[in-house]
């Protein structure tokens, strides 16, 4: 494998362990197990453990939401993780605050950086260096049950039309589950600086940006008001209906097509999100990147980086994604099989349309920002669909969000 020859400084006499922290997404903690299990890890520890048969891996799963307070305290006694497996966020959230090491650039890393998208790399790359090393991609899609529908609706009149017809659709008021309506609806551009807390450099006009904030909540206030709308609190919710036959379309994050696939079986449609009267649906693309631990001797930095390495190499990138089929390469090289797996079409279908949305979501922003601003976001998305708030008031709050704009700050 060509990136083998980059791990060659890593010393095979030695006996070590190797510390791994897998960290799911707080929205998908309730697959906890599944996230451990379900990524393919063994075709990566196969071979590392090929080439290091002296080096043991040691896997553990930890929640994103009490990640802070394990690393801080595993620090204070010299005794963090070797490598995270984390969501970029939070990678750049973990290396503000010192709790991880900037990815250092060497020839080999330089290396594995050039298989990256620039996109991929943006979403790392801060003032105080590559906060992670992108491996693969998670992204929003639709789930629907195939035994009520022939196909998913590709738009929103039409999922509209499904819903007066009788079959119950799942909406969720979690900004990230909701977010892709925000390019249906025209809003994304006005979405972006809430989210990240960076302009980016546009021009920020606020009449345009209260228009397209007060148009969209109004879309889904207009949505939450159809009889067989269900509307729910996030993924788990969502999850659980399609399963139990309750609704008929979800949107749904790849993330849970395991569960999705042994729970339902020949039942489970994927398809791409549907478009609005203003364009393209804006899917969200969850980056995951290895980050690395501050902790570790001279001898377990090299083996964790070599094993981030190996992680990009071709051959085991696509076994990853070939036999999840719910994950994308982050190896720009690796040509997914579209041709030959509707699924994989699905899901290189959404990541495209993410990347064609605002480019602010493709700069780095921390964790801490996204958990400061996301549940004030829903608060607002909720109350408005339940017709507690205006949508003109829904979008004045949301634009307090914005940087340099009170709550926002």
């Amino acid at each position: 494998m060509p990136l083998l020859t980059a791990c060659d400084g890593v010393s095979r006499a030695t006996h070590q362990t190797l510390h791994v922290v897998l960290v799911p997404t707080g929205r998908v903690e309730w697959l906890q197990q599944d996230f451990r299990d379900q990524l393919a890890w063994q075709p990566l520890l196969d071979n590392f453990q090929q080439i290091y048969p002296n080096v043991h891996v040691q896997i553990s799963v930890q929640q994103e939401e009490h990640l802070i307070d394990f690393l801080t305290k595993a620090k204070s006694r010299g005794l963090g993780p070797d490598l995270l497996m984390v969501r970029s966020p939070t990678a750049v959230s973990l290396l503000d605050r010192g709790l991880v090491l900037p990815i250092p650039e060497t020839a080999a890393v330089r290396n594995s950086i050039a298989l990256l998208t620039p996109t991929e790399l943006s979403r790392v790359r801060t003032a105080k260096g590559i906060a992670g090393l992108p491996v693969f991609n998670e992204v929003t899609l639709a789930c629907y049950n195939r035994a009520h529908l022939a196909e998913a609706p590709t738009t929103i009149n039409a999922l509209q039309a499904l819903a007066a017809s009788g079959r119950t659709i799942g909406l969720s008021v979690e900004p990230i589950g909701i977010w892709w309506t925000a390019g249906a609806f025209g809003a994304q551009q006005a979405m972006g600086p809430i989210i990240v807390g960076n302009d980016g450099g546009r021009t920020l006009d606020l009449r345009r940006d209260r228009q397209a904030l007060r148009h969209w909540l109004q879309s889904l206030r207009g949505l939450a008001l159809q009889n067989r709308v269900d509307v729910g609190t996030g993924p788990e919710e969502l999850t659980r209906g399609l399963e139990s036959g309750r609704l008929s379309w979800i949107p749904c994050y790849s993330i849970t097509l395991q569960r999705l696939d042994r729970t339902m079986g020949k039942r489970l449609g994927v398809a791409v999100l549907p478009s609005g009267p203003s364009g393209l649906p804006s899917p969200y693309s969850s980056l995951r990147v290895w980050a690395l631990g501050s902790d570790s001797s001279p001898s377990q930095q090299r083996q964790a980086l070599a094993l981030m390495q190996l992680s990009l190499d071709p051959l085991v990138q696509r076994e990853i994604t070939l036999s999840t089929r719910m994950v994308l390469p982050a190896n720009r090289n690796v040509q997914v099989p579209v041709a030959s797996s509707g699924r994989l079409a699905v899901l290189a279908g959404a990541q495209q349309q993410f990347e064609q949305g605002t480019a602010l979501m493709s700069l780095p922003f921390s964790a801490d920002r996204v958990q400061r601003v996301l549940p004030i976001v829903q608060n607002v998305i909720s109350q408005v669909m339940v017709g507690v708030l205006s949508a003109e008031q829904g979008a004045d709050r949301l634009l307090e969000l914005r940087p340099g704009a009170g709550a926002g700050r």
